[in-house]
């Protein structure tokens, strides 16, 4: 039977350190330790709520969101995994991470006539790379906005994740950019999951 109630509260924190701390606090916890204790993780930001819900669902915690005024919310901790499924990628998708840091390849028009190129022949290539992360003006790749036309990355982007690639745009730049609330594609990461997902590819490529 639970006796305490165990707080974690993320408010106000910026990224990554809303995963750090609960990570750090969640260290050790398992099947046994949520039936002695509820656990709670209280945050505030839309970054922080995606960013802890894909930690929680990568570690095998089972959990139920509620929400409040001004965008907080509050995540219980239910239960465990202990025996997690890896997701079993396609033949096709290789340990190989593609990094974008601008909205083109290369200068002016045909810098972005060339990243919209690139995008969209991955389309029919023979593998594609596990993760595509975007990093400053990258996201206006995955966002809606007005400085870039990316209506038909976005739709490559979307059928490369239907086919099992991960796309992560750094929450930090979407909101330098004011475009957290403008995501049109994939998922929003953080700088620590960014630097690990880069550390654990068999290669980067970068552009």
């Amino acid at each position: 039977m639970m006796n305490n109630t165990i707080q974690i509260d993320v408010r106000d924190l910026s990224c990554p350190e809303p995963v750090i701390k609960a990570k750090k606090a969640l260290l050790g916890v398992n099947e046994h330790s949520l039936k002695l204790h509820s656990y709670e993780i209280i945050g505030n930001t839309p970054s922080s709520k995606e960013n802890l819900t894909r930690f929680l669902k990568s570690e095998g915690f089972e959990f139920e969101m509620g929400f409040g005024r001004d965008e907080q919310f509050m995540i219980i901790l239910k239960g465990k995994i202990t025996d997690k499924k890896t997701k079993q990628g396609k033949d096709k998708i290789v340990p190989k991470m593609m990094l974008f840091k601008s909205d083109r390849v290369g200068d002016g028009e045909l810098g972005g006539m060339l990243v919209n190129g690139f995008l969209k022949s991955l389309l029919n290539a023979d593998v594609l790379p596990q993760k595509i992360l975007f990093i400053n003006r990258g996201v206006l790749l995955t966002t809606d906005n007005k400085e870039v036309d990316n209506t038909e990355i976005v739709e490559a982007l979307k059928e490369l994740e239907r086919q099992g690639v991960e796309i992560y745009s750094c929450g930090s730049c979407l909101s330098y950019f004011a475009l957290t609330e403008r995501l049109k594609v994939g998922m929003i990461g953080n700088s620590l999951e960014s630097i690990q997902n880069m550390l654990i590819s068999d290669s980067l490529i970068s552009f």
